[in-house]
């Protein structure tokens, strides 16, 4: 079975059947898919941005991609800006 840290890591590698995505309001799950992905975008060496990425890979799903950024990269922003 997979845990949500590699399923975050799978959706950064192109995965994106249904059962890789965390569920919606259940921010414990989140917290750790968005660690996995996150940490799946560090070691890859990419050029595009951690939050470029992850917006397009959550293309099609908006409500997660608002929560998942309440939880990460949209506290940094607002934070730094």
């Amino acid at each position: 079975m997979l845990d949500w840290f590699d399923a975050g890591s799978r959706v950064l590698e192109g995965g994106r059947t249904p059962e890789l995505f965390p569920p919606l309001d259940d921010a414990q799950a989140q917290r750790v898919w968005l660690a996995g992905f996150a940490g799946a975008w560090a070691e890859g060496g990419s050029d595009e941005a951690a939050e470029d990425a992850l917006v397009a890979a959550l293309g099609g799903r908006p409500t997660l991609l608002r929560q998942l950024w309440e939880l990460g990269p949209g506290k940094i922003a607002r934070r730094w800006s």
